[in-house]
């Protein structure tokens, strides 16, 4: 039961998060701005994450074993790829569409976390190919939004879905391989991997975009940076959260609810807070998607 407040607690600070990253995604300049400000969150993220490893192990340099180093390495890389990703994409397209990609990445998830000897049931398996259908459903409800899609904007959303699958995935290599590490040493040094490959993001799409003024520089910075603030630490708590919860369920129970979940809150807040009509199709969508949800975790 526990495991479940955790994805509760998780999912809600995802919410949180996506809403303020929409909020910034309006006022960003250009792909620079979406790394600038992603490096600014993992500063914020570094730095609170050190502070509680240092708290929890007493060390000024928290420790961590060798796979721990690893898992942490993998997350870090692989959640600067979806930051940057989920930020540019969500400028240009739907809050849901964003999400249902998310939602297929939940597949490298799966397919990874297998290999760690994690079993699947054919009803979980049935489950899941619901969600796709349901992802796929919401893919023609975003067409009726934004028109088709460019190739840029799909290769964009599948750099986006894999690398939030590959990130999760991380976590549950964390909870299989690592011997006496903590959870908040963990998300410290994924965090401070993710800091400098978005760093060197930051340098090479700045490059190219030379000339432009960065959205620090405007009239619009004090309140980006209160948003990327609260960013940086809703992605923390989801973070931590997410890993506790590793430890108690198995990815096919744990990764599809979260994700689940995130895409039917997505699409009430979408409607809602961002005006996205909600059409038939997308009704129907969110619907499918709440049975795969039943199908997975009570059958």
């Amino acid at each position: 039961m526990i495991g479940y407040l955790y994805i509760a607690l998780a999912m809600v600070a995802g919410a949180t998060k996506g809403y303020c990253g929409k909020r910034v995604s309006s006022h960003l300049v250009g792909n620079s701005d979406a790394a600038l400000t992603s490096f600014v969150r993992m500063i914020i993220c570094t730095l609170v994450g050190f502070v509680l490893a240092a708290l929890q192990t007493g060390e000024i340099l928290p420790y961590a074993d060798t796979m721990a180093l690893v898992s942490a390495l993998i997350s870090g890389v692989a959640t600067a790829f979806f930051i940057i990703s989920w930020i540019i994409s969500i400028r240009s397209g739907s809050f849901v569409m964003v999400d249902v990609f998310l939602t297929l990445g939940v597949g490298v998830t799966l397919v990874l976390s297998a290999m760690l000897g994690e079993k699947v049931r054919l009803t979980q398996i049935l489950g899941f190919a619901l969600l796709v259908i349901a992802a796929y459903i919401m893919c023609s409800y975003n067409k009726t939004l934004n028109g088709k899609m460019s190739l840029k904007s799909l290769l964009l959303l599948i750099i986006c879905g894999a690398s939030s699958g590959t990130a999760d995935f991380a976590q549950k290599l964390f909870n299989h391989t690592s011997k006496g590490t903590g959870v908040a040493a963990f998300n410290f040094y994924s965090y401070l991997f993710s800091t400098v490959v978005i760093f060197i993001a930051y340098l090479v799409l700045r490059r190219g975009e030379k000339g432009s003024v960065s959205v620090f520089k405007t009239g619009a910075a004090k309140k980006v940076f209160v948003f990327v603030a609260i960013m940086a630490i809703m992605l923390f708590v989801n973070s931590y959260f997410k890993t506790l919860a590793a430890a108690k369920l198995d990815a096919v129970l744990l990764y599809p609810l979260n994700q689940g979940l995130t895409l039917i809150s997505s699409v009430v807040m979408a409607s809602v807070v961002f005006k996205e009509k909600a059409t038939l199709r997308c009704l129907v969508g969110v619907a499918v998607a709440f049975v795969s949800l039943l199908i997975i975790n009570l059958i």
